[in-house]
Order: C-alpha cells, then structure tokens, then sequence
C-alpha cells in the first residue's frame, strides 16, 4: 500500500530560462515561463512554452499563466491527497486515473479562466489584431480567443511517495534512473511533429494531455529534468541530449543555491547559440549523493557522446580526404586526357611538318632545276645574241 512516508527529500530544486538568441537578435522578448515551489512535503516545476506564431501574440502571458495555474493545482491536488489519505486510492490505476483527469481538468480549465479574465483586463487593441493577419476577423468576433495565448506545459509534483507528472505539447521530459540511465517516461503526443505542437488553447487540451505516475518505492529517479522545446532541438540525437542531462547532473551536484542559478543563467544561453536558437527553459530535480554514487555510470553516458563526436569527426576528415582524393583523381584524368590531346596534336603536327619538309625538298628540287634551265638557256641566248651580233657586223663590213 501507497502508506504516507515521513521523509524529507534530499531533491536539490533548479530552473532557468534564456532567450533564445534568434529572439535577441529580432528583439523580441522570451516567451517561455517556469515556475518552481518547494515545501517541505512537495516540490513542484513548471515549465511552458509560448507559440512564436504571430497569431498567438500574448502566448508570453499564455506561458506564465500556465505554469501559475500548474503549480497552484499541483500543489493544491499534494496537499488533497495528504489531507483526506487518499495514498491508497493512488495505488489503483482506475482511481488514479480518475484523480488526475480531475486535476488536468481543473488545470485547463483555469487556464481558460485567467485567459478571459486577462482579455477582459487588458483588452486586445488594433495594433494586435493586425498582427494576427488572416485570424484577425476571427478574434474581433470573439473567437478562438485562447489561440492568442496559446502554449505548451510540463510540470512535475514529487512527493516522498510519489512523482507526478503531466504534459501537454512538446518539451523534454527525462528522468535519471539509479543505474544512471535516462528515460523519457511520458507517451508519445503523435500530433506533435517538427514545429507543430499541441497546445493548453486546444479544445479538446484536457483530454489529449498526457500525465506520467511514477511510485518512489518501485523507481525512485535520482534526477528529474523537464525542458522547452528549444533544449532538444539543440542536440543531434538522444545521445548527445542524454549525454548533456548526464553532464549536467554531475555539474550542478557540486552546486548550490546562488553558485547554480548563475551556471544555468550562464549555459542555457550558449545551449540555445549554439543549437536551436530558440527561448531554452529548464527545471528539475536532483538527489546530488546518488548522483555523486553514480558518477561512473553517468560519465561513461558522457564518454559516449564524445567518443561519438570523435568518429564522427574522424569520419567527417575521412570524408574530406576521400573527396579530395577524388577530386585529385577527376583532375588527374583530366590533365592526361588533356596530355593525350596535346600528344595527338603534336603527332599530328610532325606528320603535317614531314609533309612540309618534304615539299620543301620537292620545291628545293624544282627550283634547282629551273636554275639549271635558266642557266642554259641563258647560255643559248648568249650564244645566240653573239651570232646576231657577228653577222650584223658581217653586214656592216661588207657595205
């Protein structure tokens, strides 16, 4: 039986959120929300994401008012279950079911309340109708109005008995296992795909959102993380996402109090830089003696990662040398194709100089033998123009 436990967890509590770098450079602020609370019977994380779409231009006050109305009835459903020792209607998954399809309920159902209620307090102006473009005659009729604050939600109770769990869109759910292996314990949301997600303004949001139960005295995490969107989308694969979490553990469990809050402030930054671009948010949960206990197994999780960038790194310069290699063979060819033409040319060329040369010697030939005609028959024309001379003096004389 699910029996009420007199423990004091050992959880280290953490969140932070960034701007996403692409956000800093537009100018334009993060619209992710966390929200954490800790009581000496519960710790409660929030995390939410606001649509960058422009049709959903207040999802900044969308996100807060999630992760308000998350905690407050996280914290409210810890303190119901304490109240009435309703311990052991959570052992029975029919039962359970039934408690926190309520709370989900009572979730979406006040996030639609303080969407109203900040609509009727601060009522949507021109400007921002305009932004909202083909949607913007829809609004002004009044509807679809949540769309405008549209956002995703992850929040987590942890209990000394229990962890709870629940999500709506996309983010990161991960949790550490005593053996130092990472799971993502919550069922798949197949509508949520790429850029597309799920989201707190869908009408049927209570029904689609997905909860996790997890019992301590079965599976007691060592460390919790939930995470925007943005945390993912900046890592290759679950590996190097693993390997992050894993670092991550081992970092902040020789952190405390001020020391964390600034190496977050200073991480998620460079994560979003160097990945997605995106508002990266982050909240959790961790035991740092059990993680201390497993360094091992988390830094082999770590030594993966890396040996995997190593191969891959040796396979991108492998890469690179093979295309260098074939395109020192493409060049090669094409110089002694090159060579081949230059060497037909030139036979060609000897064949038409040996024809040349050997008119030349034909005309050396002929013009030698015209020199000898002309020779002779100069000779004769001497010899003939001395006859004509003789006799025009024979003439002459014999006047």
């Amino acid at each position: 039986m699910l029996e009420r436990m007199n423990i004091v967890s050992k959880h280290t509590l953490f969140s932070n959120s960034a701007t996403g770098s692409k956000h800093v450079q537009d100018g334009l602020s993060n619209e992710d929300s966390v929200l954490t609370l800790e009581h000496d019977d519960y710790q409660i994380v929030a995390v939410a994401d606001g649509h960058g779409a422009r049709e959903c231009f207040r999802s900044e006050i969308g996100s807060r008012l999630a992760v308000d109305v998350a905690v407050k009835n996280l914290e409210l459903f810890a303190q119901t279950i304490k109240r009435y020792d309703l311990y052991s209607y959570l052992e029975q998954e029919k039962e359970r079911d039934e408690l926190v399809r309520s709370l989900i309920q009572d979730i979406v159902d006040h996030w639609n309340q303080y969407v109203y209620a900040d609509i009727k307090a601060y009522p949507i102006q021109d400007d921002e109708y305009e932004r909202a473009q083909t949607l913007s005659s829809i609004y002004q009729k009044g509807m679809y109005l949540t769309n405008i604050y549209g956002s995703t939600l992850l929040a987590a109770l942890m209990t000394p008995e229990y962890i709870l769990i629940v999500q709506q869109g996309d983010g990161t759910c991960a949790v550490f296992n005593e053996d130092g292996s990472l799971d993502d314990p919550m069922p798949e949301d197949d509508l949520c795909i790429r850029n597309l997600t799920t989201s707190l303004c869908d009408k049927d949001a209570a029904k689609r959102m997905r909860y996790v139960f997890i019992d301590r005295r079965e599976n007691d995490p060592m460390a919790l993380f939930l995470a925007s969107d943005g945390v993912e989308r900046s890592f290759y694969d679950t590996i190097h996402l693993s390997a992050f979490y894993a670092e991550l553990c081992l970092e902040l469990c020789e952190l405390e109090g001020a020391d964390l809050e600034t190496y977050l402030s200073h991480l998620l930054p460079q994560i979003s830089e160097r990945g997605s671009r995106d508002d990266v948010t982050m909240a959790g949960l961790m035991d740092a003696g059990r993680i201390m206990a497993a360094r091992e197994a988390l830094t082999r999780t770590v030594n993966v990662a890396r040996k995997m960038d190593l191969m891959k790194s040796a396979e991108t310069i492998l890469k690179q040398e093979t295309n260098t290699k074939k395109h020192y063979v493409r060049e090669s060819e094409k110089i002694e194709h090159e060579i081949h033409d230059v060497d037909g040319k030139i036979l060609e060329l000897e064949e038409k100089k040996s024809h040349l040369l050997q008119d030349l010697e034909k005309m050396k030939t002929m013009h030698t033998s015209q020199i000898l005609v002309c020779k002779e028959a100069e000779t004769e024309f001497d010899e003939a123009n001395g006859m004509f001379v003789r006799s025009l003096m024979a003439l002459e004389e014999g006047d």
